[in-house]
């Protein structure tokens, strides 16, 4: 009844694997079924990958728990039950795993699985935040814009808590704020700071933005060759803007020396991916292709196709 279907890894990898072995020691056969059945999800085979994952979930291994909650919650191998999947995303929860105290938070803000509640899916977002998940300080900070219409100040704060304890995410929001003058005077080099604490943690639109201040001189000394350092980490983490700007100082040997060839690396790699800038990139891979050799296109191209993001694992959690 359930067909097997080929998952791109890509796709994957970052939104369940660090989800399932981040929480918590288990025993080690709990430990191959809990892997067995991530195996099986990412093959397409989710009725296996649930099977795998039944026995750790009754047992209270709450990687286990949050991925029968993801197939209860998508309907993949089994029927959709919101439910069901609520009930398993907090008892994993409980038991401190970050992503499922998320899940949680969203189901009560969502009302899916049960009745929409704003006030648990705060609470629930403030347990995710508190134990390891960036991304929850992102949604409260969201959510106090839309709760407190032309109110800047609670979200303000909460960032301002959140980069105290040292989230990317938090720390990334408030640098927007002070490169934008919103709340707060216009303050360009707290902004660089801020942005350089979440670029150092993996954050890649921080990097993007880091780049962009340096290449244009923006609040500081223009520096192209700092403006390449932050534009090839936040490339190497998968950003296409990134990857453009990056293979632009390559073009024209800003910050780096002239490399037309790896120039063409990363202006066909942005080609691969969807955006407002994938026709300027493909219309660079073009203009490239016309000068390049046969022998650097192809190895050019073979080096986009097994090209992978650094911190494919870990970056949508920060677990």
């Amino acid at each position: 009844m359930h067909r097997r279907l080929r998952i791109p890894i890509r796709r994957f990898l970052p939104l369940l694997l660090p989800a399932l072995l981040a929480a918590g020691a288990a025993a080690a056969g709990s430990d191959e079924q809990v892997t067995r059945g991530l195996k099986a999800y990412l093959r397409g085979d989710f009725a296996a990958a649930g099977d795998s994952w039944k026995g750790p979930a009754e047992a209270g291994d709450a990687r286990g728990q949050f991925g029968l909650a993801v197939l209860y919650a998508t309907g993949r191998g089994m029927e959709q039950a919101p439910g069901r999947a609520l009930a398993l995303y907090r008892k994993a929860a409980e038991q401190g795993h970050p992503t499922a105290a998320f899940r949680v938070a969203q189901a009560y803000a969502e009302g899916k699985g049960t009745a929409p509640n704003r006030d648990k899916a705060e609470r629930w977002y403030r347990k995710a935040a508190a134990a390891g998940h960036a991304s929850a300080y992102t949604v409260l900070g969201i959510r106090y814009r839309e709760g407190v219409p032309g109110d800047t100040g609670k979200t303000l704060a909460f960032y301002r808590e959140g980069a105290d304890a040292g989230y990317a995410d938090a720390e990334y929001n408030l640098a927007n704020f002070y490169a934008q003058g919103r709340g707060v005077k216009p303050d360009p080099d707290r902004a660089r700071r801020f942005y350089r604490k979440a670029a150092e943690q993996g954050h890649p639109k921080a990097a993007l933005r880091l780049g962009g201040m340096y290449e244009d001189g923006d609040g500081v000394q223009r520096d192209y060759a700092k403006a390449a350092q932050w534009y090839r980490r936040a490339a190497d983490r998968g950003s296409a803007a990134a990857q453009l700007s990056l293979a632009r100082l390559y073009d024209r040997g800003k910050g780096v020396e002239t490399d037309k060839v790896a120039a063409y690396r990363w202006y066909r790699l942005a080609a691969t991916q969807s955006g407002v800038f994938k026709e300027t990139a493909r219309r660079a891979v073009k203009r490239l292709g016309r000068i390049l050799s046969d022998s650097d296109r192809d190895q050019a191209d073979a080096w986009v196709k097994d090209w992978q993001a650094e911190g494919i694992w870990t970056r949508h959690f920060g677990e």
